[in-house]
């Protein structure tokens, strides 16, 4: 039985996929961002310089006062590690997305299915189907996971319930910002995995047509992570020893980075039944 969460599923011929992983890159005054040969050289005041071999980089999630040379933004983009830029408050600023490395052109499944339906009339309103049906069994998939409180509430409720229980935990204001800097690194993680799929720069020219595809891929793992988010809320809360302080970026971070590989492997799921949807 093939396996669905790896990405050859949706390409024509199989590739190794590499082992690589996402760079974090927290900026002040004076942090520059170079090519050195195969790698990202990180310069930073007061710290000594670090290589990043670029074939390791997943994704690179960049924010304050980073300057990137332009060198090193085309390396990012050969490699396939999309970039993104994100404002103080972990809000989304922008997406530097490359190509894939390929020998030869490469014919992605789902790139033409997404293309051949949205083309076509009613192409818009099937997709925004499938994007409703996704988020239903999204938020019902995780309603195990949450407490008991949360688990009876219907589930056009559940968002607003969870928005008001990680309120109760944090107050509005670290609530809110918790939800932007959040989504910057679903943003990101997102990118990737259409990235991986083969939705790169090229193709993501040619499919116009008014939809966030990544956006709506980054609130569809947003409810994956909910759950993990609001224990670990939760355990900070009642002082449980070594809970993480999710006020703190690198912390939020952290929480994520553990769980990126699964979010990663939901995002292909999701992308086979997209394609599946769109196939039907």
């Amino acid at each position: 039985m093939k396996n669905w969460r790896d990405p050859s599923w949706i390409l024509d011929d199989d590739e190794r996929v590499e082992v690589r992983k996402a760079l974090h890159l927290k900026g002040k005054v004076g942090t520059r961002v170079e090519l050195d040969g195969p790698a990202l050289r990180v310069r930073q005041p007061e710290r000594a310089v670090q290589l990043f071999p670029v074939a390791r980089v997943a994704r690179v999630v960049s924010s304050g006062a980073v300057v990137w040379d332009h060198q090193a933004l085309l390396a990012c983009a050969a490699a396939g590690a999309p970039v993104v830029f994100l404002n103080r408050d972990g809000s989304v600023r922008g997406y530097f997305f490359g190509s894939r490395r390929r020998s030869r052109d490469r014919h992605d499944l789902l790139y033409t299915r997404l293309r051949a339906r949205l083309t076509r009339r009613g192409g818009k309103a099937r997709y925004a189907a499938w994007r409703e049906r996704a988020m239903q069994a999204a938020l019902e998939s995780m309603r195990p996971q949450l407490p008991k409180a949360l688990q009876r509430a219907v589930t056009a409720d559940l968002p607003e319930a969870l928005a008001l229980a990680r309120q109760r935990y944090l107050g509005s204001a670290a609530a809110e910002l918790l939800e932007e800097r959040l989504q910057g690194l679903l943003c990101t993680l997102s990118a990737e995995v259409f990235g991986e799929v083969g939705l790169d720069a090229r193709r993501w020219s040619n499919l116009e047509f008014g939809l966030d595809l990544v956006g709506d891929l980054a609130e569809l793992l947003g409810w994956t992570l909910a759950a993990p988010v609001l224990m670990a809320l939760e355990a900070k809360f009642v002082g449980q020893r070594g809970a993480r302080d999710l006020t703190q970026e690198a912390a939020v971070i952290g929480l994520f980075e553990q769980q990126a590989e699964a979010l990663r492997r939901v995002g292909l799921d999701r992308l086979h039944e997209l394609r599946q949807w769109l196939e039907g």
